[in-house]
C-alpha cells in the first residue's frame, strides 16, 4: 500500500487555530485532492487542538469527511514529539541575552501530556467548532477513532536530539551550513535554531521510517540521515511525475484541477473508482521510487507502447493496436507513428487488425477487455472525461 503523510494543513507544535486566506485554503485543499488520487492512504497530521480535522469538515463538509474515514482514505496522526531550545534572558527592552544559553543544551526533547494525545478528546476539540446534534458527534467520533496514530513521542524526541547532536559533533552538518567548530553548549541563537530545525525533520524521517509513509518534502540537504530516507522524496516524485504525464495529454495539474473549480473535491469518490485508478496509482509509485522525473515520459510512452518482447509477437502487435485504439487516433499517431494509424477511429477498424492476425472478434472483445485498466493512460482518459470545461 501506498501511503502519503500531508503535514501542510497545520504545524504539529500551533496553540491556536491559523486565519487562512481563501486562496490559502484552495491550496492545502489541492494537495489532499491530488495526494488522495495518487496514493492509496492519506496520514494527515494534527495538532492537539486538531485544525487539521475542523479545517476538513470545514470546507468540505463532515459528510465528505466520513465518506474518506469510512473508505479508509485517510488516517490522522497526532504529532506528539516536540523539540525546544532557548532564547536567553529576556531583557526589558525585548531583546534577548545569549550569554544565559552558554553551557546548557541546545536542544531539549519533550512530548505532549496523556489528556492532549486522547484520540477522542482531540476529535472531540475539532467537533465543537461547529453545531452538531449528539447523535452525530457519537456516531463520527466511533469511526475516526478507528482512524488515529499516535506515536510514542518522547522515544522519537529523544533518539532525534541524539542523532542530530552526534551529527554536529561528528561535522555531518557542514554541507548544509553548520560545521562542528565549537561544543553544541557553546552554540549561539541562531546556531541552536539551525539544529532545531534540523531536528523537526529527523523527527518526521524517524515516523516516516516507523509506520512506512512517503513524504512530499524535499530532504536532499539533509545529508546526516540519507541512508534513513527510501521513502521521504518519493511522494514528491510522484506528484511531478504525474503532473508531467497529464502535460503530455494537455491535461493540467490535479491541484489545478481542483483549485480552477474543473473538480470538485467530492470528485475523489468517483476518480479514485475508475477501473484504471488502482493500477495507476500502483504504476505511478512503483516508476517513481526508480525513475527521475525526466525519465517518466520515456517510461510512460514505454508503456503505451508495449517495449517487451511479448509485442513483437503477432499477438503482442494486435494487442497493442487495441490499446493505442483505446488512447485515440491523435495519441496513437503521437506514440507508435503508423501503427497508431492502423487503429483509426472507425469502430469497423478495430476488426481488421484481427483478420490479419487471424484472430476472430471473440479473441479481439477479449484482449480489448484485458487491456482495459492495464496501462496509465487510461486513467488519463477516464479523468479527461470528468473535467469540466472552461
Amino acid at each position: 500500500m501506498n501511503q502519503v503523510i500531508n503535514t501542510n494543513i497545520c504545524q504539529p507544535y500551533d496553540f491556536s487555530y491559523p486565519k487562512l486566506n481563501n486562496i490559502e485554503k484552495r491550496q492545502k485543499l489541492s494537495e489532499i485532492f491530488e495526494q488522495l488520487l495518487l496514493f492509496d492512504k492519506v496520514i494527515i497530521s494534527t495538532n492537539r487542538i486538531n485544525f487539521s480535522l475542523a479545517f476538513l469538515i470545514n470546507e468540505i463538509g463532515i459528510n465528505s469527511v466520513e465518506r474518506l474515514i469510512d473508505a479508509n482514505y485517510i488516517k490522522f496522526m497526532i504529532w506528539t514529539p516536540v523539540l525546544f531550545t532557548g532564547l536567553g534572558k529576556e531583557l526589558p527592552d525585548g531583546t534577548y541575552d545569549e550569554s544565559h544559553l552558554i553551557g546548557k543544551p541546545p536542544i531539549v526533547s519533550g512530548t505532549f501530556s496523556d489528556e492532549d494525545l486522547n484520540a477522542e478528546k482531540n476529535i472531540h476539540y475539532a467537533l465543537s467548532n461547529f453545531r452538531l446534534n449528539r447523535d452525530i458527534i457519537k456516531r463520527f467520533t466511533k469511526k475516526a477513532l478507528n482512524n488515529y496514530i499516535i506515536p510514542n513521542g518522547m522515544l522519537l524526541a529523544q533518539n532525534s536530539e541524539k542523532l542530530i547532536l552526534d551529527s554536529y559533533i561528528n561535522n555531518n552538518l557542514e554541507e548544509i551550513g553548520l560545521p562542528y567548530e565549537k561544543e553544541p553548549t557553546q552554540l549561539n541563537i541562531d546556531e541552536r535554531n539551525t539544529l532545531l530545525n534540523l531536528g523537526y525533520k529527523v523527527l518526521e524521517t524517524s515516523l516516516l521510517t516507523q509506520y512506512d509513509i512517503k513524504s512530499y518534502n524535499n530532504f536532499e540537504s539533509l545529508k546526516i540521515v540519507e541512508k534513513n530516507f527510501s521513502n521521504i522524496g518519493k511522494a514528491l516524485n510522484v506528484s511531478n511525475n504525474s503532473t508531467d504525464l497529464l502535460n503530455i495529454e494537455n491535461v493540467p495539474s490535479l491541484k489545478e484541477l481542483f483549485i480552477s473549480e474543473r473538480l470538485d473535491f467530492d470528485s475523489v469518490f468517483k476518480i479514485r473508482h475508475y477501473s484504471s485508478a488502482k493500477y495507476f496509482r500502483k504504476w505511478i509509485n512503483e516508476i517513481s521510487e526508480n525513475e527521475n522525473a525526466q525519465k517518466i515520459t520515456e517510461e510512460y510512452l514505454n508503456e503505451i507502447k508495449g517495449k517487451t518482447k511479448f509485442f513483437e509477437s503477432s499477438l503482442g502487435k494486435f494487442t497493442k493496436n487495441l490499446g493505442l485504439y483505446a488512447f485515440g487516433y491523435g495519441l496513437g499517431q503521437a506514440v507508435a507513428g503508423q501503427i497508431g494509424g492502423i487503429v483509426g477511429t472507425a469502430s469497423s477498424k478495430i476488426i481488421e487488425p484481427a483478420v490479419d492476425y487471424g484472430l476472430g472478434l471473440l479473441e479481439t472483445y477479449w484482449l480489448d477487455d484485458l487491456f482495459k485498466g492495464k496501462n496509465p493512460s487510461m486513467f488519463i482518459e477516464s479523468l479527461k472525461k470528468d473535467i469540466k470545461k472552461d
